[in-house]
């Protein structure tokens, strides 16, 4: 049955070889091919307006003994930096390119001058606040470590030859060892 149906379908026609010819493209694009730039100004001072909302929760929560708020909005922080950071990246290019009109690089550079060096700062004011919180946490656990009479770690009694008993205290800080004679 297969070897009718094969005789009765015609034979496929041979291809016709022909020269290679280099593709052609139309002198215009059938969609036209937008390049999208973002307003630096804009994109640098919302950047700047989101963390600052975020630096002063991040500081409230510190000043109120919220560290777990604190932690939060520096994470916010992190990832706000993040997100913006390719948008970031074109508006800062912008400042330095010579394809962008005088105009436009002139009021990127002037919008980066402006909010850059108050974010700078403000970076730096939370980084000092980070060192003496953190240098003054360091201070209160040494010390309640020297002042703390109750002695921490692991307690073993050992008893050997000559019925002689010994509690021995294993510490970081202290090595007290007890003997008992019975």
């Amino acid at each position: 049955m297969a070897l009718k149906q094969t005789l009765r379908k015609p034979a496929p026609p041979k291809p016709v070889l022909t020269k290679a010819q280099a593709p052609t493209h139309p002198a215009e694009p059938a969609t036209p091919t937008i390049f999208l730039r973002v307003d630096a100004v804009e994109v640098l001072e919302a950047f700047v307006a989101e963390l600052d909302r975020s630096a002063a929760r991040a500081e409230a929560a510190v000043r109120e003994g919220r560290p777990r708020d604190a932690l939060l909005a520096a994470g916010d922080m992190q990832t706000l930096l993040r997100t913006w950071k390719d948008r970031l990246d074109d508006a800062l290019a912008q400042t330095r390119s010579k394809r962008v009109a005088p105009t436009v690089r002139g009021a990127a550079k002037a919008a980066a001058d402006r909010v850059l060096p108050s974010l700078a700062a403000r970076m730096r004011e939370i980084e000092a606040q980070i060192r003496v919180h953190r240098a003054r946490q360091n201070a209160i656990g040494a010390a309640l470590r020297a002042a703390s009479t109750a002695p921490a770690g692991v307690y073993g009694v050992a008893y050997g030859p000559g019925a002689r008993y010994g509690a021995r205290v294993a510490m970081r800080t202290t090595g007290h060892v007890v003997g008992l004679t019975a």
